[in-house]
C-alpha cells in the first residue's frame, strides 16, 4: 500500500513529507491551510501557544488530519515536567529524573497512560524521552530531563518509555543522538563541542541508544552537536558520518530518523536554510525540523529550496524515495481516527487524567533528601520564612509559566520572592534573622549566581535548601546541613515537597552520584 502510494506522489508532495514546521495559532488557520492542503507538509509540531484546553486542541487536529491528502504525524515535546504541552486535564508526567524512584511496573504505566491520552487528542509523534546521559554536572540543557548519569540506568529507565509510548500507538523518539549529556552549552543557543573519541562514545553516550534500539522503536531524534573525533566539520544533525555511518550502519538502525529544531542557534546562525536542507537530507535525516520564527514566508523559502536542489541534482530523488516510502509505513502504523466531532466534559472524565493517584505517589516519591537534619520537619509552632525565586526558563524546550505556585503560598508562611535584577539580597538578610527556619528554593544556579549568594549570606544552621530543578545546585552552594531535590518545578511538584517538609517524609536515593561527602 505504501509503496503504491509513493508511486503516485509528486516530487513536491514526496518533499512535503520530509518536513516539519511549527505553526501559529489554535485553531485551523491560513498558514496550517496552506501547509497542508497547498505543500502537503507531512509533520506538524505543536508548542504551548498552540494549546488552550482539550476540546480546541482535538478539534484542531482532527481537522489537521482530515485536511491532508495524506496521513499526517501530529507531534509535540511532551517528555515531563517542565518540558509538557498538554498541561491542563490530562495526567500529569513527571520529569524523567523525578522518576528515578518509581518501579518499572510504575513508570510503563504513567507513561503509557499518557501515551494513551495524547492519542485521543489526535497526536501520533512524541518527542521524547530523552535518553542522554547527564555526565556532566553543568549541563544547561539536559540535566534533569535525563534518567540518570549512569548508562545502564537511562537505557532501561528510557527503554521502558519509550516501549510504553510506542505501546500506545504514540511513537517516541530517542534523544539526543548521539547523545547530550556531557555538553556545557545549550544547542538552542550555541554549537555544543564534544572531544570525546567513538570508543568513549561506545562506553557512555551510545550505551543507551544501542540498547533501546534493539527493542524495536520507531524513531530516532538527532542533536546539534559538534563530535570532533566523529566528524569535524559538521554538526551531528547535518553529518553523513553520524547518521549513516554511525545510526545506520555501525548500530544497524533502520528505523525514523528526525532532526531536532534546525532553527536552534547551534545550526541556524551557521548555514543557510538551503545548505540546512541539502546537508540535513544528505546526511540521511528522513524528516528535517523547523521550528523557530515558524513565519510562512521561512517556510515557503525552505520548501522551494527543497525542491530547486533537488532540480540542481544536489539532492537524489532516490534519497527522497527511500525516507518516503519509510514515512508512509509508519503513518500507516499510527494511524489516527478521530470520530468524535467534539470532546465533551463527560468524554474527558471518562478518557483523561486516568492515573491521578499514581501521578502524585510518583510526585511524592520523587522529593529526595540528599543530606537532612533535625531542622525537618517543620512544625507548625515553628517560625519560618521561604526565600523562593523568581523562576526564569532553564532551557528554552521549557514551557512559560505564570503559575504563581510557591512553597510560602502551600505552607502559609512568610515569603519572600527573590530576582537578582531587583536585588534585594540585604533585605532578604535583615528579615532572615527573625526566623526559626528559612527555607531557601535554588532553580538551577551557578558558582555566581543570585541563590548562593543569599545562602551565603544566611545563617546555614537555620537553613533548608530545596532544588528546585537541578540537583547539581549543592555544588555550588557548598556544605548544606539540609538539601532536598524535586528535579522538577511545577505546581504540582512544589506541592509533594511542601507536603515532605512538614512529614520528614522523603525518597533518599539519587539517580545521579553528586560526589560530596554528606
Amino acid at each position: 500500500m505504501s509503496k503504491e502510494l509513493l508511486s503516485k506522489m509528486t516530487l513536491e508532495e514526496k518533499i512535503g513529507q520530509m518536513l516539519c514546521f511549527a505553526f501559529h495559532g489554535t485553531e485551523y488557520n491560513e498558514q496550517l491551510k496552506i501547509l497542508i492542503e497547498d505543500h502537503h507538509i507531512g509533520t506538524i509540531i505543536h508548542f504551548a501557544r498552540n494549546i488552550e484546553n482539550l476540546d480546541q486542541i482535538y478539534k484542531l487536529n482532527k481537522a489537521i488530519h482530515e485536511k491532508s491528502k495524506y496521513p499526517m504525524f501530529i507531534g509535540l515535546d511532551h517528555e515531563g515536567g517542565m518540558v509538557r504541552r498538554v498541561m491542563e486535564d490530562i495526567t500529569y508526567l513527571p520529569g524523567a529524573m523525578a522518576l528515578s524512584n518509581a518501579t518499572d511496573e510504575e513508570l510503563y504505566k504513567i507513561y503509557n497512560q499518557t501515551g494513551k491520552e495524547l492519542k485521543i487528542l489526535g497526536f501520533n509523534m512524541n518527542f521524547m524521552p530523552s535518553v542522554d546521559v547527564n555526565n556532566n554536572p553543568y549541563n544547561p540543557v539536559i540535566n534533569s530531563r535525563s534518567y540518570s548519569d549512569e548508562p545502564n540506568m537511562v537505557s532501561k529507565r528510557g527503554g521502558i518509555a519509550a516501549v510504553a509510548m510506542q505501546d500506545a500507538l504514540v511513537l517516541p523518539t530517542l534523544k539526543h543522538f548521539p547523545g547530550h549529556g556531557n555538553t556545557s552549552v545549550d544547542s538552542h543557543v550555541g554549537l555544543p563541542i564534544v572531544e570525546d573519541t567513538l570508543e568513549q562514545l561506545f562506553e557512555t553516550e551510545l550505551v543507551p541508544f544501542k540498547e533501546i534500539i534493539k527493542k524495536d522503536i520507531d524513531g530516532v531524534m538527532v542533536a546539534h552537536i559538534l563530535y570532533k573525533k566523529i566528524d569535524d566539520e559538521l554538526p551531528s544533525s547535518l553529518s553523513y558520518k553520524v547518521i549513516t555511518n554511525l545510526l545506520k550502519e555501525k548500530l544497524g538502525y533502520k528505523k525514523l530518523v528526525i532532526t531536532d529544531s534546525l532553527t536552534m542557534s547551534a545550526i541556524y546562525n551557521r548555514y543557510s536554510l538551503k545548505e540546512i536542507v541539502e546537508k540535513g537530507i544528505n546526511a540521511g535525516n528522513d524528516i528535517i525540523m523547523f521550528c523557530g520564527k515558524a513565519t510562512l514566508d521561512e517556510q515557503e523559502t525552505i520548501i522551494n529550496d527543497f525542491i530547486n536542489l533537488v532540480k540542481e541534482g544536489k539532492i537524489k530523488e532516490e534519497r527522497i524515495n527511500e525516507s518516503v516510502l519509510k514515512i508512509l509505513k509508519l503513518k500507516e502504523k499510527y494511524k489516527t481516527n478521530l470520530g468524535k466531532n467534539y470532546l465533551d466534559k463527560e468524554f474527558i472524565k471518562n478518557n483523561f487524567n486516568q492515573e491521578k493517584e499514581l501521578s502524585k505517589l510518583l510526585t511524592k516519591k520523587s522529593i529526595t533528601a540528599f543530606v537532612r537534619n533535625e531542622l525537618l520537619p517543620i512544625n507548625k509552632n515553628d517560625k519560618v520564612l521561604s526565600v523562593f525565586p523568581k523562576i526564569n526558563l532553564a532551557t528554552l524546550v521549557d514551557n512559560a509559566t505564570n503559575d504563581c505556585t510557591t512553597i510560602g503560598s502551600i505552607l502559609k508562611c512568610d515569603e519572600i520572592i527573590y530576582d537578582e535584577k531587583e536585588n534585594n539580597l540585604e533585605n532578604i538578610v535583615q528579615n532572615a534573622s527573625k526566623y526559626d527556619k528559612i527555607i531557601l528554593a535554588t532553580y538551577n544556579t551557578n558558582k555566581d549566581g543570585y541563590g548562593c549568594k543569599i545562602y551565603n549570606s544566611l545563617d546555614k544552621s537555620k537553613v533548608i535548601c530545596v532544588a528546585l530543578r537541578s540537583p547539581y545546585d549543592i555544588i555550588h552552594l557548598g556544605e548544606c546541613y539540609n538539601y532536598i531535590c524535586s528535579f522538577d518545578c511545577t505546581k504540582e511538584s512544589i506541592k509533594a515537597i511542601s507536603n515532605a517538609l512538614l512529614t520528614n517524609e522523603f525518597s533518599v536515593k539519587l539517580p545521579i552520584n553528586l560526589n560530596i561527602k554528606k
